[in-house]
């Protein structure tokens, strides 16, 4: 009796064990900050070339900066999650300095790829650099820095929407306008709302919606997951505006925000 209990113990954590491996296996990417994030990178050579192709290979969107000059306009058209520079200069400062105001209302954070040593490190954050890393660096490191920034920095909650007439998300006050109209939403679901609204017409996987919902890498259950983007719909619909919540069958969840005209 005593040796069937512990064989049935094993067997069951055994086969516990390899749930929770291809649970890892099929899961990681969508819980990885990387996975679908947009990333504007600027530099030449190879080492950015290569780079671009590591972002790609970690299921991120990476866009290349043809023209620094005019960073502010790039960055207001394609609202990036992060922008990398890989190969940083001092040069860079000012223009990266003129273009706070467009960081701020993206929620883009930054990281530079430059010399090591205090100078270059001190006027790379002074200019608003979230994170410096002295090169040579490998790929490895930077895309753990790139993964941690967007992970804890959560710079995408201070961005302000604003589609004159239609939307208004305003996260200081936490307050969101919908055709003029206050939408009242639990902070679970501003929160959901607010991400989702930063990438309108993107389809959301529930594993990614729950990272979002929980706040970390916990997972909840995706009946949970539809029981949020009901009780979301049922908001939306109090103000006209149920339609922009839509069901992508087979994947997840998109919303589409309309345009101002």
């Amino acid at each position: 009796m005593i040796h069937a209990l512990i064989a049935a113990g094993v067997h069951h954590v055994t086969h516990l064990r390899e749930l929770l491996t291809m649970l890892a296996a099929t899961r990681w990417e969508e819980i990885d900050p990387l996975f679908h994030a947009r990333v504007m990178l600027h530099g030449n050579g190879p080492f950015a070339e290569s780079l671009e192709k590591r972002l790609r290979s970690q299921r991120a969107v990476p866009r290349q900066v043809r023209n620094i000059r005019a960073l502010g306009m790039q960055l207001r058209q394609w609202s990036p999650q992060l922008l990398i520079f890989a190969d940083w200069g001092s040069h860079l400062a000012g223009t990266l300095l003129e273009s706070q105001g467009e960081l701020l209302h993206c929620g883009t954070a930054v990281m530079a790829l430059g010399p090591e040593g205090d100078e270059e490190a001190m006027i790379a954050l002074d200019a608003g650099v979230n994170v410096y890393v002295g090169t040579p660096a490998s790929e490895a490191l930077v895309l753990a820095q790139a993964s941690a920034l967007l992970r804890h920095g959560h710079s995408w909650e201070q961005a302000v929407i604003d589609i004159p007439g239609i939307l208004r998300v305003d996260p200081e006050s936490r307050r969101v306008y919908i055709f003029d109209q206050e939408l009242d939403l639990t902070k679970r679901l501003f929160r959901l709302f607010h991400y989702m609204a930063q990438q309108s017409e993107r389809a959301f996987s529930p594993m990614e919606i729950a990272q979002h919902l929980t706040m970390s890498q916990r997972q909840i259950q995706q009946n949970t997951v539809a029981a949020q983007i009901h009780r979301l719909r049922k908001r939306l619909e109090e103000v006209g505006a149920s339609s922009w919540l839509q069901t992508v069958h087979g994947f997840g969840y998109r919303l589409s925000i309309p345009r101002a005209k």
